[in-house]
């Protein structure tokens, strides 16, 4: 089981699994009020901390639940105190590019890399490496690679691998395919973006009913057979789940496969397609983990980054940011050594990988640094995952 933190995300806590005799709290206080789509379709602004506090949850039949992108980009948290029920269609999946532009990802997923003479990385723990978009590569270039999540890219050599783990805790959505590089200047072709990641949780049972919609956190395709987006992620938590249900976290073109996570006391849930052997199972009724251990970047680029920000944090740096900068990170709660890794994804060109521990034996809050170069001309994402 790996351990994959992004930006400011929890590790796995497997041990916190509730007793029939418990009354699940999914967390919601209820000031959202009802989410019903009885009388329409609905596109949700996604708050600042990715929470919609629900009373109940109902997305009839035909009708498609679909959000607006905060901006930490943070995956998505459906709570309700009531029961929630789905017919139709909730859509978190990645995009494909326009142009050389890399697809944007679903919410809590990682954008597709650039497309152009020097193709960029697909952005993410398992974004695929930017390289040449068809088949029959001029000698000495790659062909470019597909997100990885759930599963590896099926692309050799350039593909995303695999990151996270199966209970889907911390949340986490899927990554990019790497841009692409073409003679023709009108076939340099971004990559696909990464699926979405969702957490549905009701204090009392969710209940779907097949009719030939979906959960969708499909990976977004690429303009060629190569270089889509993984599949995303779909956590559901109740003291019940059941009914057929359609959940979609499949990658496309050599992206894979994304995650399905069930945890409830009583669990009839019968995932319809092709998907359903990417789900796991279990009863750990728990949507955020106490205490858990946690990774901020708290200055770069001579900005300090608040604590108060919301998960996960990320700095994004513009062009002309000066070569060599020091990252400033704070981990806590982990108990003991921390080994690190700071990642620079620029718009266009590779990834650079700088790795680093910091010493948490304690427990409290403890901060360390590392130095990195950064790339001159474009915009570059600033990230950090533990190894």
């Amino acid at each position: 089981m790996s351990k994959i933190i992004s930006f400011f995300e929890v590790a796995v806590i497997a041990s916190l699994v509730a007793s029939p005799a418990m009354a699940f709290d999914s967390g919601s206080n209820g000031s959202f009020g009802p989410l019903n789509l009885a009388s329409g379709d609905r596109q949700i602004v996604i708050p600042p901390d990715g929470i919609l506090h629900c009373t109940t949850i109902n997305i009839p039949s035909q009708r498609t639940l679909s959000f607006i992108k905060n901006a930490d980009n943070t995956p998505v948290y459906l709570l309700a105190t009531g029961d929630v029920t789905i017919s139709g269609t909730i859509d978190l999946s990645g995009q494909s590019p326009i142009g050389k532009r890399g697809g944007a990802s679903g919410p809590g997923g990682f954008d597709g890399g650039q497309g152009g003479p020097n193709p960029g990385d697909g952005f993410g723990p398992g974004g695929g490496k930017g390289g040449y978009v068809t088949s029959g590569p001029p000698t000495g270039q790659f062909i470019r690679g597909g997100g990885g999540f759930g599963t590896a890219s099926t692309r050799a050599t350039t593909g995303g691998a695999v990151y996270g783990n199966s209970l889907l805790i911390p949340l986490t959505g899927g990554s990019g395919g790497g841009g692409g590089n073409h003679p023709d200047a009108s076939s340099q072709h971004g990559g696909g973006g990464g699926g979405g990641a969702i957490l549905i949780a009701s204090n009392t049972k969710i209940v779907f009913s097949w009719s030939g919609y979906y959960i969708s956190a499909y990976g977004g395709s690429a303009v060629t057979g190569h270089g889509g987006g993984s599949g995303g992620a779909v956590r559901l938590v109740a003291p019940e789940v059941s009914g057929n249900a359609g959940i979609g976290v499949g990658g496309q073109q050599e992206g894979g496969f994304g995650r399905i996570r069930v945890d409830a006391l009583i669990n009839s849930l019968n995932i319809v397609g092709s998907d359903s052997p990417f789900a796991t199972f279990g009863s750990n009724l728990v949507v955020f983990p106490p205490n858990s251990p946690e990774i901020r970047i708290t200055q770069a680029a001579g900005r300090t980054v608040p604590l108060t920000q919301t998960d996960p944090v990320f700095v994004l740096l513009p062009p002309g940011t000066p070569a060599t900068q020091t990252i400033q990170v704070q981990v806590k709660n982990f108990n003991e050594i921390v080994p690190l890794t700071a990642v620079v994804t620029p718009e266009a060109g590779a990834r650079s990988t700088y790795n680093f521990q910091i010493d948490n034996t304690t427990g409290a809050a403890t901060s360390g640094t590392v130095d990195v170069q950064i790339p001159a001309g474009v915009s570059t994402r600033l990230d950090v995952w533990t190894r």
